[in-house]
């Protein structure tokens, strides 16, 4: 896969099931709230931990498994993660 269909993949399937979708609204309101009160802490805790928590499930439980959901989806996050984080930041007015 190129990286534009895993991209696509990435905002699409990676992200699927009623547990994930939860544990990504969580962290976007945890998130969310640590960077309106300027708080570090919750703001890891929503952007990497809750979150992470719903690829986890999909990974182990949804997907039994499956590679196709696992590993190579790392740097997709990470790169997605930190282009959010910083355009949040300079929103929320972190720096």
């Amino acid at each position: 896969m190129n990286f534009i269909e895993t991209t696509k993949f990435f905002f699409t399937d990676f992200h699927k099931g009623t547990v994930n979708i939860i544990l990504h609204i969580i962290s976007f309101a945890v998130m969310f709230y640590g960077l309106a009160i300027k708080d570090t802490l919750l703001l890891i805790l929503g952007i990497a931990v809750i979150d992470e928590l719903g690829h986890l499930y999909n990974y182990f439980i949804l997907f039994n498994r499956n590679p196709k959901y696992g590993i190579r989806m790392v740097p997709y996050q990470i790169l997605f993660a930190i282009i959010a984080l910083i355009i949040l930041l300079k929103i929320f007015d972190w720096y």
